[in-house]
């Protein structure tokens, strides 16, 4: 086979794509493949940038201004320069096809949200999942996970999206009559993603059901942000509304719970902190992880990478915090703590972005605390759309 480094021609890419279809057809265990992890990372970040270019805030986030003159670099070198963390040869000037559209009768996409999910100011993907359904006529169901409860409790809640359709749709806006899909293919945001792995522990007859995973931006080995946080909130007085508020302002300084919060009695921030921390997760996967990887469900880590000086100056401590352990971290994740190190996972890509850029909308600018990176210039729907669109290609999903 062809390798990856040496696919530079639209011809050589149909054979080589052909050559990685072939063994995908005789198993799954064909993502356990070296060459078939190689070549799935440069063609994911590949359309990843295809789709980036018509993004007009993220080719203005991507275009520099020089001393002099204009940055007339071409658009897919700025969207590779300033998205996608590279230490290789340059791979924006590749010459391969367009991904094909999805057409997607028998699978739908279903997103297991993070922690703190719909306590901020914006939701994941609030505008990139209505585009895509729209765009695609793809179905796309949300799994209702509580924000602030452990990942066992959260079980309950894709049980609900996976076998009943209950959740919330596009525009998170909560399903209360629901359609059971069909398969799944998942995309596991922060922790989401160890949410759905504590699921298919407690219910390994998902195996059958889901197609793939994409562990984006995700926690399956916890942070020690949360080591710290649970260490300062292990002891407290969880009794009351006032003591909740107090201290879930010390997982995050934005959250407000006002007077109309969700499943109140379903608060349960020590357990929430505790299931991410690095010494719950690391003995999770140390029981689980070959299980997981014989249930041979391809899963894609995708992480994000950012600097002190790009993230909201209320999270600068903990990156400076994450910095001890990996320069590389997103503001709530090493590279370590976000990715699944097994043989069925593939490392696609490793996105230049913090924790909330990668998935968030810019937050409202009465929100953002004075903050100048609350903006989240990354292109979402590109990356949503490139997972799609891969997958499709890969015959993952239909």
């Amino acid at each position: 086979m062809t390798k990856p480094s040496e696919i530079n021609t639209e011809h050589q890419f149909s054979a080589a794509l052909n050559k990685v279809l072939a063994k995908i057809q005789k198993g799954p265990r064909a993502f356990t493949d070296p060459e078939v992890k190689d070549f799935c990372a440069k063609r994911f970040r590949n359309i990843f940038i295809n789709e980036a270019i018509e993004d007009p805030i993220a080719m203005k986030a991507a275009t520099e201004k020089p001393l002099f003159g204009k940055d007339t670099r071409p658009a897919k070198q700025k969207v590779y320069e300033r998205f996608i963390r590279h230490d290789g040869p340059a791979e924006w000037n590749i010459d391969y096809p367009q991904a094909r559209n999805p057409v997607l009768k028998n699978t739908t996409l279903l997103f297991c949200p993070g922690l703190l999910t719909g306590l901020l100011p914006v939701m994941a993907f609030q505008e990139a999942f209505p585009a895509i359904e729209k765009k695609y006529k793809i179905r796309i169901l949300q799994s209702d996970s509580h924000p602030m409860r452990g990942c066992e409790a959260n079980v309950n809640d894709i049980r609900n999206a996976v076998e009943k359709g209950i959740g919330l749709d596009a525009n998170a806006k909560i399903i209360t009559k629901g359609k059971p899909p069909k398969d799944v293919f998942v995309i596991c945001y922060s922790k989401g993603m160890p949410d759905l792995l504590t699921a298919l522990i407690a219910m390994p007859e998902l195996k059958d059901r889901i197609r793939c995973i994409f562990n984006w931006a995700g926690a399956p080995g916890g942070s020690p942000l949360a080591d710290n946080i649970y260490a300062s909130i292990k002891d407290a007085d969880m009794a009351a509304l006032k003591n909740l508020t107090e201290i879930i302002k010390v997982v995050n300084p934005m959250i407000n719970l006002g007077d109309k919060v969700r499943r109140l009695d379903e608060y349960h921030i020590k357990d929430a902190v505790e299931s991410i921390t690095t010494t719950y997760r690391q003995a999770f996967l140390q029981k689980h992880l070959k299980e997981i990887d014989k249930m041979n469900i391809p899963i894609f880590n995708i992480s994000g990478s950012t600097t002190v000086t790009e993230v909201p100056y209320f999270q600068m401590q903990g990156v400076m915090e994450l910095n001890k352990y990996d320069a590389n971290n997103d503001m709530q994740v090493t590279q370590n703590g976000a990715k699944i190190a097994s043989p069925m996972a593939t490392d696609l890509a490793m996105f230049h972005g913090h924790h909330w850029d990668l998935s968030y909308s810019p937050f409202p600018k009465n929100m953002r605390f004075g903050s100048a990176h609350l903006d989240h210039p990354f292109p979402k729907e590109a990356a949503a759309t490139a997972m799609i669109k891969f997958a499709f290609e890969l015959g993952l999903i239909d």
